[in-house]
């Protein structure tokens, strides 16, 4: 589905034809010789302006007929299916706080999100208040505005700055747009909900002077919820929770067992248990055992999304030589998600022996869910902002001076509203007045016993709020010129400043920060800003026999601040992140059909303003204590799918990450008709910050030792555990790119053909400096082969095409080796997307299409199917779904 060399070489060739005005971002044309002018533009991985699509650097071009082929309904969609996207990427799911429930982000080459900058238009996209600005939401872009995205393969921080680790995406919106198109699309997939509807109206208008261009797009898509996507063997899911809307007590029996251990039991109210919907009795006796809530049952998977966009582009000519040009969007988007009822979970609640309607006659915990008051529904309001004004000149000067002189500012919001939360405090509160029969110890009727639950829990009702603020300002300028030029030599260079001031914020409700809210997240609240100061120098030298040099060098300095709480009051942490990078490149066309090259750059990511600042927040992290389960069996507590109380922070001594990338190839135009690329990349990602996750904490620290961050109760279950950020990774991965690409004209139509395929040769991964690096490559969740191929044909009207993505199989044999026996090896992934269209005479067209062909199942993680047990992030699951375009333009 992805083109690089066929239109770069229309492009190319195109330009040194013909005299024409530029299309670029900026600049205008620039005398190369006695009788002809040759267009220079801006490519994405060079800020020099040239005749040549086709650098050092590899890019991959998805143009607006790819997309159109693709079938998918949204940008984010588009990039997950890349092949380069080689571990999948973050999309959009219930039951993940500060916002992230609603955006989606991009992750080249599996170093994560963070690692890989997104450019709009060669700018920076604002970032997600729920990552702190360090990704941008893919999903917010909207569909009409897109006239192509350029993927670069390589790291470019020396040219665009920090985060440019994996790699840059740069969407490149429609601009010159003449007269008025409608479209409109329908989606529906062959499972329940998930309906999409997207309908836009783009106008432009162009005078002899400039032009300006409006877009607006209003997208919807309901929800799907979790019971209609995976598969089960019961109405179940194989997933229980002892947090219930039955309760459960876990009490000390006063007995011993032959080791002298005290014995625990659970004691559940079974009677209640058979009447109550989405519950499980597994009790051993008529009132011994517990009661366990499917939570799986009414939970989305994906929310509800409305989402209005807007995008303006306009230029003026001032002079012949100086051009004002501006961009203004705007994204409101509002997303509701659900998840099961309120585990009351973040303090056990506990009867005292003495209350009148304890059972045991001893102090029980009580596992209980307030399923009587409803779910947990979330409504995310997510709104971006940007605002874009400059100049473009040209001077004479010499050979020609292009300059640029640009202001932006930039701003994202969210809003979340997470209802049905539980107060802790006041459950226990509600429960020590001994009012409650939550056992029904009195054989209260169904309805009197449910009114009395219904009753307890709507007194300790929360509603969670967040608000997060991410805003941005910029000021920018650039000077370029073709310094030099003497027959077979040329030297080009281009210099630039930039300046930029970050304020972000988020702020959970008080009681959520202080910890006694079931249900929801909170605490990590930031108040800090940043000033990031860059200066760089790109040239790039022609030489005889047609090699080519480039260089570029960036110096760039972060100096942040926080607001943090402690024991001792406000204080302020200041930090200063600073790096010259460097970056070159070699290319040499033997021949006009054939381009070799090669680059090699240095990179730095600072770390961002929540991963040093974040006061503490609490989550709820799935995973297996291997302590306690070593010596006891409960099949609740024991499966890898318990969730433990986790806090997390920030951390204010952290350092910056530092990479280096390495690629080698080249580019072949075999004929008019085909070419070939091959690609290898290197990737060194050192110093690279991740949250400390419990399997680490629990196998790495813990089972070795005891571990200060593991806190245990007196049974010996595990508590709640610490954990935060630190600058603890490091990644090696290198592989092999490969696009091919064929036109063939006949009588009977025209036919293209691509394929992109990308092999991961390694992925090794250094969790900490104790333990050896581990190879992922072909493990579970990192599939070494990912590719793509697309097929269409085209005869006056009419057009059809054929594409196809492949993952490759994944091996959890390592896995099963240590001790997991329920991971399976996960064959290979093949989804066929088709579709046919018909252009009118009127000017519009009429588009059918169905993705997932042949109604794929994604692969499960494990040898049953259990509840969210395929990888969303890499996978369809959404099984066949049809669509309809209709796009008409006056």
């Amino acid at each position: 589905m992805n083109s690089v060399t066929l239109t770069a070489v229309a492009v190319r060739r195109s330009l040194i034809t013909a005299a024409v005005t530029s299309v670029a971002l900026s600049g205008f044309a620039v005398a190369a010789g006695s009788e002809e002018t040759v267009e220079r533009i801006e490519v994405t991985g060079s800020r020099i302006k040239q005749v040549d699509m086709e650098t050092v650097s590899p890019v991959t071009v998805i143009s607006a007929a790819d997309i159109a082929m693709t079938g998918e309904k949204t940008v984010a969609d588009v990039l997950n299916n890349s092949a380069i996207n080689s571990f999948g990427s973050w999309r959009g799911m219930s039951g993940y706080g500060s916002g992230a429930g609603s955006t989606s982000s991009v992750d080249l080459r599996g170093l994560g999100s963070s690692a890989t900058l997104v450019l709009l238009d060669g700018r920076r996209m604002p970032g997600t208040s729920s990552s702190s600005g360090a990704e941008a939401d893919t999903s917010q872009i909207p569909m009409a505005i897109v006239e192509r995205i350029e993927i670069l393969r390589d790291g470019a921080s020396a040219v665009y700055g920090s985060d440019a680790v994996a790699g840059v995406i740069n969407i490149i919106t429609k601009k010159e747009f003449e007269g008025m198109q409608v479209d409109f699309s329908l989606e529906e997939p062959s499972v329940d909900g998930g309906t999409t509807k997207r309908f836009s109206l783009a106008t432009g208008y162009n005078t002899e002077k400039g032009n300006i261009s409006f877009t607006y797009e209003h997208y919807s898509s309901e929800s799907v919820m979790d019971a209609d996507i995976w598969s089960m063997d019961d109405d179940t899911f194989f997933d229980y929770s002892s947090f219930s809307s039955v309760p459960n007590g876990y009490y000390n029996t006063g007995e011993q067992d032959e080791d002298g251990d005290d014995i625990y039991a659970f004691y559940s109210n079974s009677a209640m248990c058979d009447q109550t919907e989405n519950t499980y009795n597994d009790t051993d006796g008529e009132n011994n055992g517990r009661c366990y809530y499917s939570y799986g049952e009414v939970t989305k998977l994906f929310g509800d999304v409305s989402r209005n966009s807007f995008m303006t582009n306009f230029s003026y000519d001032i002079t012949d030589d100086i051009k004002f040009r501006g961009r203004g969007s705007a994204s409101l988007t509002e997303t509701n998600t659900r998840y099961a009822g309120t585990p009351v979970s973040t303090s056990y609640p506990v009867m005292s022996a003495d209350n009148q309607y304890n059972p045991t006659g001893e102090d029980m915990t009580i596992y209980m869910r307030s399923v009587q008051i409803g779910e947990r529904d979330t409504t995310i309001e997510t709104n971006n902002f940007d605002i874009l004004g400059g100049f473009v000149g040209y001077s004479e000067i010499g050979n020609g001076v292009d300059w640029e002189l640009n202001a932006q500012h930039s701003a994202a919001t969210t809003n979340s509203f997470n209802y049905n939360l539980i107060n802790d405090n006041i459950i226990q509160s509600e429960i020590d007045t001994g009012e409650y029969d939550i056992f029904n110890t009195q054989g209260l009727s169904y309805d009197e016993w449910d009114d009395q639950m219904t009753a307890l829990y709507t007194a300790a009702q929360h509603t969670g709020v967040y608000e997060g603020k991410f805003e941005s300002t910029q000021i920018d300028a650039l000077v370029s010129t073709l310094a030099y030029e003497s027959g077979d030599v040329s030297l080009a260079i281009v210099g630039g400043v930039e300046y930029e001031m970050i304020d972000f914020t988020q702020i959970s409700d008080p009681e959520s920060a202080q910890g006694f809210i079931s249900g929801g997240s909170g605490g990590d609240d930031v108040d800090a800003t940043r000033d990031r100061t860059a200066g760089y120098v790109e040239v790039q030298m022609g030489l005889p026999s047609n090699v080519e040099l480039s260089a570029a060098v960036r110096y760039e300095r972060y100096e942040q601040e926080g607001k943090l709480t402690g024991a001792t009051g406000e204080v302020t942490e200041k930090s200063t992140f600073d790096a010259v990078v460097p970056k070159f490149g070699l290319s040499w066309r033997p021949v006009e059909s054939l381009l070799l090259r090669a680059s090699y750059g240095d990179s730095f990511r600072a770390p961002n303003m929540s991963e040093m600042f974040a006061s503490q927040s609490l989550s709820f992290e799935s995973g297996y204590d291997p302590v306690w389960c070593a010596d006891n069996s409960d099949a609740d507590y024991c499966s890898s799918s318990n969730q433990y109380k986790t806090w997390y922070g920030g951390n204010t001594e952290l350092e910056a990450e530092e990479g280096n990338s390495l690629t080698l190839g080249g580019v072949w135009n075999v004929t008019d008709e085909w070419n070939l690329e091959l690609s290898y990349y290197s990737i060194v990602y050192d110093n690279k910050i991740e949250s400390l996750s419990i399997s680490d904490i629990l196998y790495d620290e813990e089972v070795n030792g005891s571990s200060s961050k593991v806190h245990r109760s007196a049974d010996g279950k595990i508590e709640y555990i610490e954990a935060g950020v630190e600058n603890i990774a490091s990644v090696e991965t290198s592989g092999l790119d490969f696009v091919t690409a064929y036109n063939l004209e006949t009588s009977f139509g025209d036919f293209k053909f691509k394929l992109d395929v990308s092999h991961v040769l390694e992925f090794k991964k250094q969790d900490d400096a104790e333990s050896d690096p581990y190879e992922y490559a072909g493990t579970q969740d990192y599939p070494d082969w990912r590719g793509n191929f697309s097929a269409s044909w085209y005869l006056d009207e009419f057009s059809a095409s054929l594409t196809t993505v492949y993952i490759g199989s994944q091996s959890g044999q390592d896995l099963r080796d240590a001790g997991y026996d329920y991971i399976i090896d996960v064959p290979s992934y093949m989804k066929h997307n088709f579709q046919v269209g018909y252009a009118h005479q009127w000017n519009g067209s009429i588009t059918l299409g169905v993705n997932n062909l042949l109604d794929e199942d994604a692969p499960t993680w494990y040898n049953y199917a259990g509840y969210r047990d395929v990888n969303t992030g890499l996978y369809d699951v959404l099984g066949r779904t049809y669509y309809l375009r209709v796009s008409q333009q006056f």
